[in-house]
């Protein structure tokens, strides 16, 4: 048996909430474990359909319902899972999931299905998780992208070789880099394309920042 929030591969070293969102999916394989770790696991509404055929197991079950089958959300409920109808048209399920965690006090989140789809969705996710203050990783099968907190010291594995980029929204002030191609040293980022295509040195970065948001995007090709 495997504690929660421990290491599996390269991603997770804390405790973590996991959202299945209705996005594209990597393998089941590789979603199985994070399931298995996790200290709650939340479907946005149509994904319950999927977590259930491949066999995950979900805590809680979030969004309108209006995409998910009768029979499926009986099923769910008899399982005791908690269902959390929320019909505001304003926020779309995976903005009402990341919102439900910040209400829990869930500080940490991994999230498979929030990449990979049309790009209105995916930047939507992707603003959406900056504007949380969360601690959110989105895993998709060609890419990951995560959201990384001011005034924290981070240790991130990487494929020496490997590409990723520093995305600030809107600035990112203090910025030490080092472990790749182009360090920075007590640097100011800001939104646009200053941080794109750095290249890995070691198996590991090193980066913290003083103020703003910086979002990395690693490249799996």
């Amino acid at each position: 048996m495997v504690e929660k929030g421990k290491p599996i591969g390269d991603i997770v070293e804390e405790a973590y909430t996991l959202i299945l969102a209705n996005g594209p999916w990597p393998s089941i394989a590789l979603i199985q474990p994070r399931c298995e770790q996790a200290v709650h696991v939340i479907a946005c509404d149509g994904a319950l359909d999927r977590a259930l055929e491949a066999d995950l197991a979900v805590n809680t079950v979030i969004g309108d319902m209006d995409s998910i089958s009768d029979r499926t959300l009986m099923q769910f409920l008899k399982r005791g899972g908690e269902v959390v109808e929320n019909n505001n048209q304003d926020s779309n399920d995976f903005s009402k999931a990341v919102t439900y965690c910040a209400e829990k006090g869930y500080k940490r989140l991994v999230v498979f299905g929030g990449l990979g789809h049309d790009l209105g969705h995916e930047w939507g996710n992707i603003l959406t998780s900056v504007a949380s203050q969360l601690e959110i990783e989105m895993i998709h099968e060609k890419k990951r992208m995560q959201t990384l907190l001011k005034g924290k010291k981070y240790s991130i594995e990487m494929v020496p070789g490997s590409e990723f980029s520093l995305f600030a929204i809107p600035f990112c002030d203090g910025l030490h880099l080092t472990g790749c191609a182009y360090e920075l040293h007590q640097q100011r980022l800001e939104m646009g394309s200053q941080g794109v295509h750095n290249i890995a040195k070691n198996n590991r970065i090193q980066l913290s920042f003083e103020k703003g948001a910086l979002v990395i995007i690693k490249s799996l090709l």
